[in-house]
């Protein structure tokens, strides 16, 4: 029989139950038991050999008791302990900001003031935190949340971001200047207020010399106004021109070489710039070549050797037509250019002379004054520098008559038959007789048609430019209104002399005219339907040039100033 049962069997039942109850005792619940120390597996834990005391089916279970029972006694809390000891627990998250708040310093922080206390009774302070670790952390959180934010800065585009490093480098420029002591370089004149300085010399007569004021390039001018010199290198063309403007007679100029160089001598319009031989240009160069409208021909013989002399003639014959010949050292090579017509009226022309990109810089006297008289005068011409009375120009009107030239030669065949002319080349037709043998469809002649004929007769305009010159449309059939659109602002204006002196007219039909300002209603909205939507009037580009020459920061010609003058006087003077 083995121990258990035997000391069972000699054990009373009150004995027992004393026995039960001790064991009781010595396993109380895991609340009241204190932890004990953790004890290795030893072999004095287990019981010895023969002990039945945890085999008795009698004893009772703890209740949530969930271990084997080994040894005879409940083992959960030491079974949670190893189990803890052996499984790792995983860390509390901490953001960013509260790590670095946490494990800065405190000497690395400026401390923050003491807050004041709040009195009681006092709503308290709003935190938005989440007062991690025991404390307010918004201080905290808003410097993590400025490093961590994008800041968004606005959009420059690049090239103003070029422009303003350009500034930059000028500011730190002038500074450095400045610093250094350096007095600053003298101001260039005003073109604007050189020009209301030389308004009595461009109006009025006087004596023959260099223009200070048309000049392009770095060319420097003696006291007198006679000589001229490049202080640059020709890299690009340079030039200036001369006064008088002549608009009639037979004069000559002649330019002297003081040192070897390559230009060109000629004649031009106000309007031309210095350094270019447009349309209204005509000049002889020093590669024997006749220059005009951008275009070169060969003529007469090269020169540009110190000494050589050229001449430079212009004559007006009847009719408005003109002559330009040239001479080389006295030897006349003929006439290089023939133009005008009594249907083109020829412009005033004024000296001009051009230094070519290729070659030394030029240096030359002006010959044509009594001072210095001309090498190799011409037969039947007279010096430049005694220029009559009736043969002279004032710049104004030179500048006038060379801009009206310059639309009128821009205005085609195509232009005139839409009505698509300025408003200063339209006058209106009134009061015209009811009707004509002469301008009837039986004899092939339109009235439209015979009023043209008769306003070009007026104007002695030859017949093979009628088409190009004029254009009559009446503004309904059977009216007694017609619309005429001319080529040339001049012949309008010549139109409406002639009516207010009462001599327009042929044979016992006399006609009236007036300028579109004073025109009915009726013609000027007749007129904007022929014209159309599309149809932009010509103006004075005026703003344009401002902003070109104020962009390339260079001063604005001298003719473009007087015709901007001259459009503001016609545009005062005009009826509203």
């Amino acid at each position: 029989m083995p121990a258990g049962q035997r000391l069972r069997a000699a054990l009373k039942p009150p004995e027992v139950e004393t026995l039960r109850a001790e064991r009781r005792a010595i396993i109380r619940p895991r609340e009241e038991v204190e932890e004990p120390p953790r004890r290795k597996r030893t072999a004095e834990l287990r019981p010895a050999a023969g002990d039945g005391e945890g085999d008795t089916e009698d004893d009772v279970l703890p209740e949530g008791c969930r271990c084997l029972r080994r040894h005879g006694r409940c083992t959960c809390q030491e079974d949670q302990e190893w189990l803890d000891s052996k499984r790792t627990r995983p860390a509390k998250y901490t953001p960013p900001h509260a790590r670095r708040a946490v494990l800065q310093p405190a000497s690395a922080t400026p401390a923050a003031p003491a807050a004041p206390a709040e009195p009681p009774g006092a709503e308290p302070s709003k935190c938005s935190c989440l007062r991690r670790h025991g404390r307010c952390t918004c201080q905290a959180d808003d410097r993590w949340l400025q490093k961590k934010r994008r800041c968004l800065a606005p959009y420059v585009p690049p090239f103003r971001k070029t422009r303003e490093s350009e500034l930059e480098k000028k500011r730190q420029e002038i500074a450095a200047k400045a610093e250094e002591g350096e007095p600053p370089p003298p101001l260039a004149p005003n073109m604007r207020t050189l020009a209301r300085r030389w308004a009595p010399q461009l109006e009025n007569i006087g004596r023959f010399r260099f223009n200070p004021l048309q000049i392009e390039g770095s060319i420097l001018l003696d006291e007198p106004g006679t000589e001229a010199e490049c202080t640059e290198s020709a890299f690009r063309c340079q030039g200036l021109k001369a006064l008088p403007v002549v608009q009639s007679g037979s004069y000559q100029f002649e330019v002297e070489l003081l040192r070897s160089c390559q230009l060109a001598v000629g004649w031009s319009g106000a309007m031309s710039l210095a350094t270019a031989w447009d349309h209204q240009a005509f000049g002889y160069s020093s590669d024997a070549r006749a220059i005009h409208n951008g275009e070169a021909e060969d003529f007469g013989l090269p020169f540009g050797q110190a000494g050589d002399i050229v001449g430079a003639t212009v004559r007006w014959a009847k009719g408005s037509q003109v002559a330009i010949s040239f001479a080389l050292n006295g030897r006349d090579l003929g006439v290089a250019f023939e133009f005008g017509s009594e249907a083109e009226g020829a412009i005033p022309l004024q000296p001009q002379v051009t230094q070519s990109a290729s070659g030394l810089p030029l240096h030359v006297r002006l010959r044509g004054m009594p001072d210095s008289p001309l090498a190799f005068p011409q037969a039947g011409t007279r010096p430049l520098g005694a220029v009559l009375d009736s043969d002279f120009c004032p710049f104004s009107r030179a500048v006038s008559e060379a801009s009206t030239e310059r639309v009128a030669a821009s205005i085609t065949e195509d232009q005139l038959q839409a009505f698509h002319v300025p408003d200063s080349h339209v006058v209106e037709l009134y009061d015209l007789p009811e009707g004509s043998s002469r301008g009837s469809p039986e004899n092939g002649c339109t009235r439209s048609r015979w009023l043209a004929s008769c306003l070009a007769q007026q104007l002695s305009l030859p017949k093979s430019s009628w088409p190009s010159a004029i254009c009559v449309r009446e503004t309904s059939e059977g009216a007694s209104t017609a619309v005429v659109a001319l080529r040339r602002a001049t012949h309008a204006r010549e139109l409406l002399t002639r009516a207010a002196e009462g001599t327009l007219g042929s044979g016992d039909t006399f006609l009236q005219v007036r300028a579109l300002t004073s025109a009915t209603a009726a013609t000027r909205e007749r007129l904007r339907e022929w014209r159309g939507a599309e149809f932009r009037p010509q103006t004075v580009p005026t703003a344009a040039r401002r902003l070109i020459h104020g962009s390339l920061q260079s001063q604005i010609p001298l003719a473009h100033l007087v015709e901007e003058k001259n459009s503001t006087r016609i545009a005062a003077r005009s009826p509203q």
